[in-house]
């Protein structure tokens, strides 16, 4: 295989780019770069993907893998035999039979494993730091971190990259390697250090925004959590709503818009230079998937119809709260959702379940009638796990996380997350309170660290990871679909028990599913329109540069929604989402909640559920555990689609088990906005 491409600089013309926006100033020195050398590393990128999908089950047409691929690979352990240097020396000159050998391959991965896995600890035990309480000595103190292991990554992946040369790879092993290859490129040491700075920036705005009013003459200010989304879920006032709405946009937009979009461009050109067209495709390639982005959308035409019935009969009831400020025909206004981004519409449960007369499934009203606290909700996630038969959380998980804001109220990162510190230190960050949605909360999160420990244990370091990122969130997902269900929530006693042959049962089931279709269905039209947004940003796709205009009208694609008031391109509305603006791919959270109904479907056979899937609780069941934890313990040691044709019998994703889930409120709407007249679409 040819060496890594050499990058040159060179002036190219400065084409008009965003209202605004100073690409010079963004880019300084490097204002006019260019790399050079692309087509030859693209085809080197798209070769290693070729290679991995060939070593794929469900990819090849024909074949078996190779007996290296099925069977464990045993890593030579004496690594004081290898000399760093001399490898790198021998990486530089042409390769011999036996550095390529098995102990020569062995060796260097063992090295690069051993030392990169110690840095990635240091990394992640400085970002806790840094998002569990948010000073610029801890933000410098990441930046730093950064800069001062650039030197020994450089030489570790050069290390790694001498195996390119290798004819003789393994499945496995290239598993192993090619994912980590993208990295080997040097980036200016000036862009890397300017784009580190812009995303702190942006992201300490994120986490500080407050929106403030006057009360009782004192000024009184609103974080996201609690305050923000109390306000989302309990206000029907319009204007109120208008002014949280707006206030939380302001308070981030117009402050991160530029530096956001300079950090894109610093991150396009790395992009670039490691063979992608642009940021989105390097997202999209983690799933090796020839035309990902096709496929997404064929996935969401099957839902499609179920969600344009929903949305018909919730903008029915929100026009029966607002009146004629919510058109009958057109998009919701954004912010009568009961949720600052319009992602999950639970806030407006009680004012669109379909019986009114009907005592809810009410998790928040059971949790604090049996007075649960925060850290029982996790140790009630704690013990569905165990009694699957996986393990228990470590006892740093409980003495290291942090479950709840702090009290002395210092600055931190509220959005819920799990993270690996490696090994078993395992931990989740999140500002919880007593609600339903807080519960479903803790079981998401403790399914990442269930992942964490699974395989950090079964699979080496290169090894650790999710299968890709979807199948990361639909773990926790899946666990919270068997725990969030009338027949679970009976067994805790935070729900009375019912009589399923009642004439009010049925009643009772289309409100459950109503319920979770506010927080599950409308999840599918946001990650997509949000993907759709950032993927056409990436590819200079917006052609007009009018960026918070596209978004909107991305918003109003996919979700049917429309903004209150009139935006304009000095608000940046995407950067009120965490995940614009700390840069996080979201299209793994479409991904997620497609997969999370077919493994939950798999394990329900596996615990031999019989009913209604909605009512499958698969908690305690051993065989549904057994598969549950095969998968976990696989990692990314293959391909996404063998291990999910190994969990499921199949090889595709399918939005069945979705419509299989929610058939008896899909049937009720289509009849129920039929009877009222309602007109379907916007």
């Amino acid at each position: 295989m040819k060496s890594l491409s050499v990058f040159l600089l060179f002036i190219v013309a400065c084409r008009a780019f965003y209202a605004g926006f100073d690409r010079d100033k963004c880019l300084g020195s490097y204002a006019h770069y260019k790399v050079v050398g692309f087509e030859n590393t693209r085809a080197e990128m798209v070769q290693r993907g070729n290679g991995l999908k060939d070593c794929s089950k469900c990819l090849r047409d024909e074949g078996e893998l190779s007996d290296v691929f099925l069977n464990s690979y045993l890593f030579y352990r004496d690594t004081d035999r290898f000399d760093l240097d001399y490898f790198e020396d021998e990486a530089n000159e042409k390769l011999t039979p036996a550095f390529c050998s098995k102990n020569g391959k062995a060796g260097i991965l063992e090295r690069y494993q051993t030392v990169s896995s110690k840095m990635q600890i240091v990394r992640a035990k400085v970002e806790w730091k840094k998002e569990t309480n948010l000073t610029a000595a801890n933000n410098q103190a990441a930046l730093a971190l950064t800069s001062s292991q650039t030197k020994e990554l450089s030489r570790l992946n050069k290390l790694l990259s001498a195996l390119l040369r290798c004819d003789n790879l393994s499945c496995r092993e290239k598993q192993m390697i090619y994912p980590s290859v993208e990295s080997l490129i040097k980036f200016p040491t000036k862009l890397a250090h300017e784009k580190g700075q812009l995303s702190n920036k942006v992201q300490t705005v994120y986490s500080k925004a407050v929106v403030c009013r006057e009360e009782d003459g004192k000024k009184k200010c609103y974080h996201y959590e609690p305050g923000i989304q109390h306000i989302m879920d309990t206000s029907r006032n319009y204007d109120e709503l208008l002014w949280v709405w707006k206030g939380w946009r302001d308070a981030i937009g117009p402050k991160v818009r530029n530096d956001w979009i300079c950090e894109q461009v610093i991150k396009n050109i790395g992009a670039k230079r490691n063979g992608y067209k642009d940021v989105g495709e390097s997202w999209r390639s983690v799933y090796y998937e020839n035309n990902f982005e096709d496929k997404m959308d064929k996935l969401w035409e099957q839902i499609k119809p179920f969600y344009q019935q929903f949305h018909a009969y919730v903008r029915h009831k929100l026009h029966g709260i607002y009146g004629d400020k919510v058109d009958l025909k057109g998009p919701i206004p954004a912010h009568l959702l009961g949720n600052i981004w319009a992602m999950n519409w639970h806030g407006l449960y009680n004012d669109v379940k379909p019986f009114k007369n009907i005592d809810d499934f009410d998790v928040t009203g059971g949790l604090k009638k049996k007075k649960v606290s925060v850290m029982k909700m996790f140790h009630l996630a704690d013990e569905f796990y165990q009694s699957m038969g996986l393990p228990a959380m470590p006892q740093s998980f409980w003495k290291k996380s942090m479950f709840v804001r702090p009290k002395d109220g210092h600055p931190v990162v509220c959005y819920a997350s799990a993270h690996n510190l490696g090994h078993s230190d395992v931990r989740v960050k999140m500002c919880a309170e007593v609600t339903g949605e807080y519960f479903y909360t803790a079981h998401h999160e403790m399914g990442h660290c269930q992942y964490f420990l699974a395989y950090n244990k079964h699979q080496p370091f290169c090894l650790q990871g999710g299968a890709n990122p979807g199948f990361h969130e639909a773990i926790g997902d899946t666990a919270a679909l068997s725990v969030i269900n009338p027949n679970h929530l009976t067994k805790l006693g935070i729900l009375d028990k019912q009589d399923e042959k009642s004439a009010s049962f049925k009643k009772r089931e289309l409100n459950f599913l109503m319920s979770r279709a506010l927080e599950k269905l409308t999840l599918f039209p946001f990650a997509l329109s949000l993907s759709k947004w950032r993927w056409d940003f990436f590819a200079d796709r917006i052609k007009d540069g009018k960026i918070n205009k596209h978004w909107w009208d991305r918003k109003l694609q996919y979700q049917g929604i429309a903004p209150p008031i009139k935006r304009t391109e000095k608000d940046f509305d995407p950067a009120a989402k965490y995940h614009v603006s700390a840069n996080v791919p979201y299209i793994r959270y479409f991904f997620s909640h497609v997969l999370q109904f077919q493994f939950y479907e798999t394990l329900c056979e596996a615990a031999d559920h019989k009913g209604p899937l909605y009512n499958c609780d698969f908690g305690g069941s051993k065989n549904a555990g057994r598969l549950f934890k095969r998968m976990l313990e696989e990692g990314k040691s293959k391909h996404w689609k063998d291990i999910l044709k190994e969990m499921t019998g199949s090889c595709e994703l399918s939005t069945l088990p979705v419509l299989k889930y929610f058939k008896p409120l899909h049937e009720w709407l289509i009849e129920e906005n039929k009877r009222l007249g309602l007109h379907v679409g916007w």
